[in-house]
Parts: structure tokens; sequence; C-alpha cells
């Protein structure tokens, strides 16, 4: 087992992988009371099109089918999973991402129990044809009602032109019209191939010692049978040229804006630059418009913007790009402003020193508040597993960003970025 303390953060990391390719991080949590689990495969709405295992042809699979499988999981033979947590006092839920897929429970009781549930009930399928087309129903109710809410569908609409033609222009939970399509087959044939251990990441945190914890992980995965570990072979991440600009009349008082900036620029090869340059542009972006800058106020006292202004800079392997959204009156002159900072953020007054160092300060206590939740610490773990770079490195990422490192990683991005912007208009 391979130990890694975090003097910064105060917490020590253990990490094993077992026989079958289950990476498993135990997180022991002595002072809390409440222990966490979080089971992730390597599974998203993004993968709908790869060779399934023990085949050699590339196949297209239904969209939202990563999602319909994760509601289909936690039907059992004998009853519903989620029951079966609740019986022993836990709570569970599980999303799905672009990228992967999660289950997870918390509890303060029955922690094996629990744990093994967790493993059992996601290592352990069953569906017939008649309940998923049962679950077919209740998906299709779900999308209908995303479809009355104007935040998804202006994050949609601006995905849709950043990254046309590309299964991330597709919503997570498919349509009514793919999610008719998904058969019994189609999930188990999904499941084969991204369910493996090999593929699958579980992450424990709570009140436990790690060497029994690790006993009964071990001992439960190797009462079970799996077949070998193959690479799986997904299709590459195409999508069609940015569109500029698109809009939509919806149920809304006001104007929303979706300003987008598709990346271009090769990311880093190495695991801890990409962590770094992820941090750096979100730096960037927060001395540009973060509550603390002078153009945010200004935009503020203009009436440009209001409190649903925000910003975020996403990065995966096969995609990257910074989004900018806001209710506002003026959504082409907000626009045009926007894209105008991001491109001349080296002449802006808020991009300096002094004022790193306020955005840093504020970051890390915000990060060292975290801590204090197993949940957050479980998710965000998951979510930026940058091979061997983990939550736990970013004080000592954040620390390292100088003005100068900002302004290389900024270059990169801005130079080859492509905008587009969705507007949301009242009907």
């Amino acid at each position: 087992m391979e130990i890694k303390k975090y003097p910064q953060v105060g917490e020590t990391l253990y990490k094993e992988v077992l026989d079958n390719g289950l990476l498993v991080y135990y997180l022991p949590k002595p002072e809390f009371n409440k222990t966490y689990g979080l089971f992730t495969t390597n599974f998203g709405s993004l993968d709908t099109r790869f060779v399934p295992r023990g085949g050699s042809d590339m196949q297209t699979f239904p969209e939202g089918i990563a999602h319909f499988l994760e509601h289909k999981l936690f039907e059992k033979k004998d009853g519903d999973a989620m029951n079966f947590f609740g019986t022993l006092g836990a709570n569970s839920n599980a999303f799905t991402s672009f990228t992967r897929t999660s289950y997870l429970f918390s509890t303060m009781e029955n922690v094996e129990p629990n744990v093994e549930l967790l493993l059992d009930f996601v290592q352990e399928p069953y569906f017939t044809q008649a309940s998923v087309e049962k679950e077919q129903g209740i998906i299709t109710q779900e999308i209908q009602m995303y479809q009355d809410d104007a935040d998804f569908r202006l994050f949609f609409g601006l995905l849709q032109n950043l990254y046309p033609e590309s299964p991330l222009a597709a919503d997570i939970a498919g349509t009514p019209k793919s999610i008719r399509r998904i058969s019994a087959e189609d999930l188990y044939e999904n499941y084969r191939t991204f369910y493996h251990p090999g593929n699958m990441t579980l992450f424990l945190t709570g009140p436990f010692e790690v060497s029994e914890m690790s006993d009964l992980v071990a001992k439960n995965q190797a009462e079970k049978r799996f077949e070998p570990i193959v690479p799986i072979q997904r299709a590459p991440f195409v999508a069609a040229a940015p569109i500029p600009t698109n809009n939509l009349a919806f149920d809304v008082t006001i104007p929303k804006l979706a300003l987008g900036f598709r990346g271009y620029d090769r990311l880093p090869s190495d695991p801890l630059l990409r962590f770094e340059y992820k941090l750096a542009i979100q730096l960037m972006l927060t001395m540009l418009l973060g509550n603390t800058s002078s153009r945010y106020e200004s935009l503020y006292n203009q009436g440009l913007i209001d409190d649903s202004f925000g910003f975020d800079f996403e990065v995966a392997p096969q995609y990257h790009f910074a989004s900018m959204t806001s209710d506002t009156i003026y959504p082409i002159k907000l626009a045009k402003i926007l894209r105008d900072t991001l491109k001349s953020y080296k002449i802006e007054s808020d991009f300096n020193f002094d004022h790193l160092m306020i955005i840093k300060k504020e970051m890390l206590g915000d990060y060292y508040k975290s801590l204090n939740s197993l949940e957050f610490i479980a998710n965000q773990f998951s979510s930026n597993l940058f091979e061997g770079v983990t939550f736990f490195d970013f004080p000592m990422i954040l620390s390292s960003l100088t003005l100068e490192k900002i302004e290389k990683h900024a270059d990169r991005f801005i130079k080859e970025m492509v905008s587009t912007e969705f507007i949301m208009n009242p009907k």
C-alpha cells in the first residue's frame, strides 16, 4: 500500500491497487463521526461510441445511456438498493457527468455493511427489458422537467455552440427519443465494458482503521469473479467548429447571456502542469472578473450584471473551455466588454501582484473550510484525479503560481481560443 502525507493540510492518504485492477483510496478522519464512500467508474455521457468488450467494431449507443445505467443499477431483484442503504442507516445517491458515473453513501453507523453494499449493488447488475421500459417513462419525465429550467437550457445552449455535433452538446440524460432506443442488452453491453474494476475508483473517508477497511474491501473483491483487464477503445472526441452566436426565446423576465471560449491550445501532458494550467486560468478570470475586481464593480454599478454573474473554467482530456453567465438587459454589450477584457487581460488594472495575493488568500481560506466536509472532499477528490495529482495538492500548486506563470498559461489559452455567445430572450 502506498502512503502519501500532505503536511500542509494535515492529511495522510492511503492508496492501493487490487489484483482485479480496482484503485482504492483511504482517507482516515478519526475526528469525524461520519463515513463517506464514493464508487466511481470512468464512464460518462461522452462515451456513446466505443468497441464493446469482446467485440472488434466501433458501435454507437443512444445518448443518455450512462445516466440510464446509473438509474437502473439501484434496481435489484429483491428491491431497491437505496432502500437497503436506508435500513442500514445510510443516505445514498448517484450522479452522472460527462466523463464519470459515481455512486455514494454517507453514514454514522453500520459502516462495514454499507461499504459492502456499495460494492455489491454496483457490481451486481440486474434489469429486465420490462423494467427498462418502465424506466424510460421515468427518465423521459425527468428530461422534460429539465427543459423548463432556464439556467439548464442556457448552459447546454452554450455547449451546443461551443462543441456542435459532439457528445458534449447532448443532454447528459439524453432525449425522449434516444431513451426509447435503449434496450436491456445495450445496458449490459455498456456495463460489461465500463464497469470493470480496472476502470473504477473507490474512495473511502471517515473514522476507520485503514488496515481493517482494506481487508474488508480486498475480501469482498476476492470473492467475485471478473474478466481480465483490457484497454477500452473509445472513439476520439470530435466536434464541429463553434457556432459564433445563437439565441432562444424562453419564459424569462430579463435576457440571459452565456459567453464561452473554446480552447484550442494543447493541454500540458504532465498531470501537475495540467492542474497548474487549470488553476492559473481560474486565477486570471478571478482577478479580472471576481467580486474584488474593479471591472466587476463597474459592470455591477452600470446595471450590466447582477448577483447571477459567474464564470468557470472546465478542463477534461477531451476539451477545455471558459464560460461566463449573467442575467442582463444588455447581453450584446456585456458580451463585447467581457470578450475585450479577456483578450486584453494584461493591461487590466486588476491583473497585478497585490490583487493576486488577495485572491490566493481567499481561495486558500475557502479550501481549508471545505476540508470540514467529507462529501466535498470525496467529490472534489474524484473529479480532480490527474494521474497522481489530488485535491490535497491544491495548496502547493496555488502557492507556486506566480503572476508570470499565470501569464504564460493565459497567453496559451487566449491566443488559440474561439468565442461564442448564447442569448436567452424573454418570449
